[in-house]
């Protein structure tokens, strides 16, 4: 296995500090590719706001069955507006992970922001979205001149050598991917990882929102499927 350098810290961290730090004005929205590391980035700003004696945060995710999406956001925003209250002008921090898995999300978040922006209380809000597409079509839709984006894009070659030792010829073969890094010392291992881990899911995603009656998702998908498996296992 490669040694990981932890606790490695991208560049952007700062730039995510400095914005919630600062007094409350946009929505963050932290976007990117899957395996980024934008979970950890939050949970770093997290801790070091934290250490820092600066506001307490409020951590959820919506990866995972929710019986009421639109509720859930309302319980975690509540709960950050209870931490904000309690610290007075400090305020408070509230992250959301995978926010566009909860359908109408967007017209949820905007009623919330408007009400505390209305009542003057110092939440700073970070929304986390692995799948761009979505979080900038609702953006778009409601959220327009309340948010600045902030983008996680994959990992250079600078940031996988300082974490985990990559030369050139490892970084142009295994990619900017910090979570499969540590597997590419056994090729075929890394290889079914991507497979599994990263391609099958982005596939069955993007066949279950397809609307296109004319074209088959399904065939799409597994031709899509085949081509990448070959490719890996030629890798390999």
């Amino acid at each position: 296995m490669i040694p990981v350098k932890f606790p490695y810290q991208r560049a952007i961290l700062r730039e995510v500090m400095a914005r919630l730090s600062g007094p409350r004005r946009f929505i963050q929205v932290l976007t990117g590719p899957r395996q980024a590391g934008k979970t950890t980035l939050a949970h770093q700003a997290l801790a070091a706001l934290d250490e820092a004696g600066g506001p307490p945060g409020v951590y959820a995710s919506a990866d995972g069955p929710l019986l009421e999406p639109r509720a859930w956001i309302e319980q975690q925003w509540e709960a950050a507006r209870l931490r904000a209250r309690d610290s007075g002008a400090a305020g408070a921090l509230l992250v959301l992970d995978e926010v566009q898995k909860v359908s109408g999300w967007a017209e949820v978040v905007k009623g919330l922001w408007d009400a505390d922006t209305a009542s003057g209380l110092p939440l700073q809000v970070l929304l986390l979205g692995s799948s761009p597409l979505l979080v900038q079509r609702g953006l778009g839709e409601s959220l327009a001149g309340r948010f600045e984006l902030l983008r996680a894009t994959h990992w250079s070659l600078r940031e996988m050598e300082a974490a985990f030792g990559f030369s050139l010829d490892q970084y142009l073969y295994f990619g900017g991917y910090p979570g499969a890094a540590p597997l590419a010392p056994d090729r075929a291992r890394w290889a079914r990882y991507i497979l599994d881990s990263l391609v099958e899911p982005t596939v069955s995603r993007s066949e279950s929102s397809r609307r296109r009656p004319h074209c088959s998702g399904t065939a799409v998908g597994r031709a899509g499927r085949a081509a990448v498996s070959g490719m890996l296992v030629f890798r390999a």
